[in-house]
């Protein structure tokens, strides 16, 4: 299992061309380089643990789309390959993304 950085389409457009705005555990604010529209990411708790051993991850790039845990807080969090969930790298546990207040332009 591969673990990958979040993958997010604008909930206005459908544009993959994503950035985030702010730094990191700042406000989550990003932005759809298509339509200009702004939300924010979040999570919530999608239901248990996932053991993914000493996991070290690549250099973040800081306009990449990033959310926090809902649990810990931590922004190490990744999407799981070939599953529509993420996975928190601090505390393990397993989360659904959340796309919070949606500002078309």
């Amino acid at each position: 299992m591969k673990l990958l950085p979040i993958k997010v389409a604008c909930p206005v457009c459908g544009s993959g061309n994503i950035t985030y705005t702010c730094e990191p555990k700042c406000c989550f604010n990003h932005i759809c380089d298509s339509c200009y529209s702004t939300f924010e990411l979040a999570t919530d708790i999608s239901g248990g643990n996932l053991e993914i051993g000493d996991f070290q991850p690549e250099e973040r790039n800081p306009l990449a789309p990033t959310a926090a845990c809902t649990r810990c807080g931590s922004v190490d969090v990744y999407a799981l390959e070939d599953r529509d969930i993420l996975v928190c790298g601090s505390c393990h546990t397993l989360l659904n993304l959340v796309l919070d207040s949606i500002k078309p332009r």
